[in-house]
């Protein structure tokens, strides 16, 4: 029995040492894949985050780059804005200034037109009134009826001449005081029309 039993068992030994040995071996060659992966995980992710943080970091660097010169253009349109205000409402003060300038001086031509216009009126008034008077001391000399058509007809043209000519005077008198009344107002509306012409 002990050879039946020797060669019984050793085959069995065999085929129980050659399963075993392998199981055996299975954990070291699990155990060093498991530390191939860790090894290899811990080195891509240590590569990975390395190259993350470097990518944030070149982000935030450009970010930054861009955020201050946009900062910096924005600062200089906004003091160029500011300038071109400034430089606007002072432009705006003075054409103003100008137009009210324009408008005064219309005003004392118009007054002085006008103080002028009744000193000629006064005078016109006074020649009017010796002209009524030498009538009425022409048509009180008068002895006939035919002499009075003849003194009446010559004053009534003499009349009608002087208002004429008096009527004339005041017309011209009168364009001429328009249009020097509005010759600085004209000059205003064509440094206006120019401005304008200039923006568009």
């Amino acid at each position: 029995m002990t050879d039946l039993n020797a060669k019984i068992v050793k085959p069995v030994a065999k085929k129980s040492a050659a399963k075993t040995a392998p199981m055996a071996k299975a954990p070291a060659a699990k155990e060093k894949l498991v530390r191939n992966i860790i090894a290899v995980s811990e080195t891509n992710i240590s590569t990975g985050a390395k190259n993350m943080t470097k990518t944030a970091e070149q982000t935030t660097e450009t970010v930054t780059a861009k955020a201050k010169d946009f900062f910096a253009d924005m600062q200089v349109r906004a003091s160029e804005a500011a300038e071109k205000g400034k430089k606007l409402a002072a432009d705006a003060v003075e054409f103003q200034k100008a137009n009210f300038a324009a408008l005064v001086e219309a005003g004392k031509i118009a007054a002085k037109g006008a103080q002028d216009m009744g000193k000629t009126n006064v005078d016109f008034a006074k020649a009017n009134f010796a002209d009524l008077q030498a009538a009425v001391k022409e048509i009180v000399a008068v002895r006939t009826p035919t002499d009075f058509v003849k003194v009446q007809t010559e004053l009534a043209k003499k009349a009608f001449d002087t208002a004429v000519s008096q009527g004339s005077k005041n017309t011209e008198a009168t364009v001429k005081l328009v249009s020097d009344m509005f010759q600085p107002i004209s000059n205003r509306i064509a440094v206006t029309t120019d401005l304008f012409k200039k923006a568009a």
